[in-house]
């Protein structure tokens, strides 16, 4: 199972995000982050090593020091051995669409989710997690 990594500079979004993950996957390991430099620098310390394992990074795209596409240019000068851990989603309450084709476009964003993460959504995204009964849906 990855780890699962928020980086948003909304703290109430980051406690959604953790809820919605813990509760669909028992046990995850999610770590949240306000301030995308320290989030950026957990990534690099936490995923170099050769036995770490693999992460999802839902990366909030307006935020008001780094904005998700500058940490997305900070995490493509990354090793590749880090880039290669990492599964990248863009978690963003923009509708505009040119932000959603720009990640479409981005060769390191696995998908675009619209705030706020639900156990739907978040299931829509990892259906295999479902399929091998990893996913707990609350009924």
């Amino acid at each position: 199972m990855p780890d699962f990594i928020i980086i948003d500079d909304d703290s109430i979004n980051n406690l959604i995000c953790l809820k919605i993950i813990k509760q669909t996957i028992p046990g995850a390991c999610v770590e949240t982050f306000t301030d995308p430099e320290k989030g950026l620098a957990h990534i690099l310390s936490s995923y170099s090593a050769g036995y770490a394992g693999n992460a999802v990074l839902f990366l909030d795209i307006n935020m008001p020091f780094l904005s998700g596409w500058e940490v997305l240019g900070i995490i493509a000068e990354f090793p590749s051995l880090v880039k290669e851990r990492l599964k990248i989603f863009m978690l963003s309450s923009s509708v505009d669409p040119k932000d959603k084709e720009k990640a479409g476009n981005n060769p390191l964003i696995s998908g675009y989710i619209t705030k706020s993460l639900s156990v739907a959504k978040f299931q829509s995204v990892f259906p295999d997690y479902e399929k091998h009964g990893l996913i707990k849906v609350k009924s």
